[in-house]
């Protein structure tokens, strides 16, 4: 008797285990359709998006968006602008004025907006500016570039000396190394022989 009562126990408590599994199943499967409903909504609303503004060409990533954000940032920053500058004028001067130059251009038009001027005007002024600047600048970028590159292999050159000397070394103490532990063996085995 004592052991159908148990069995009966243990049943129940089966029973309501997996009762509870249930109801923890059921809220799961609720939950995860609410969540898909929601993704449909959200893809809808992407699709919406794409279609009221349709991708023109490239990769489909906003470098130009990157790159304003980016010249806004250095911009209104000063202490970005500057370390900026600096680390670009180390390796480029000219890239470094090319670049105040290109910052001075987009600071006066934003200037010129706030100022009330029309702001298709100052960014068109401020584009021929900077593509000026650009234009004027090229060719000693080119060759800060190429100096840069120069002294970049120079130093790899360097490196790779140091780094075949030091293996040299390491190869002549290991050959010394295997002489003296040859040597000792042979003092062995000579000590043995006698």
């Amino acid at each position: 008797m004592l052991d159908v009562k148990q069995t009966v126990q243990d049943a129940a408590d089966t029973l309501g285990e997996h009762l509870q599994e249930r109801k923890v199943d059921m809220k799961f499967d609720g939950r995860l359709k609410a969540i898909e409903h929601n993704l449909k909504q959200v893809d809808k609303r992407i699709e919406a998006l794409g279609k009221r503004f349709p991708r023109r060409q490239g990769s489909g990533f906003p470098f130009g968006l990157v790159l304003v954000a980016g010249l806004g940032y250095a911009l209104y920053n000063p202490s970005t602008r500057q370390k900026l500058l600096d680390l670009l004028g180390n390796v480029s001067p000219a890239a470094r004025d090319t670049l105040q130059g290109v910052l001075g251009s987009a600071g006066d038009a934003v200037d010129e907006v706030k100022a009330g001027r029309d702001p298709k005007a100052a960014v068109k002024d401020a584009a021929q500016d900077i593509g000026d600047n650009v234009k004027a600048n090229a060719d000693d970028m080119k060759r800060d570039a190429q100096k840069a590159g120069d002294r970049l292999a120079d130093k790899a050159g360097d490196v790779a000396d140091r780094a075949a000397d030091k293996t040299k070394d390491v190869a002549d103490d290991a050959k010394r190394g295997v002489d003296r532990l040859a040597d000792k063996a042979q003092d062995k085995a000579n000590d043995l022989k006698h």
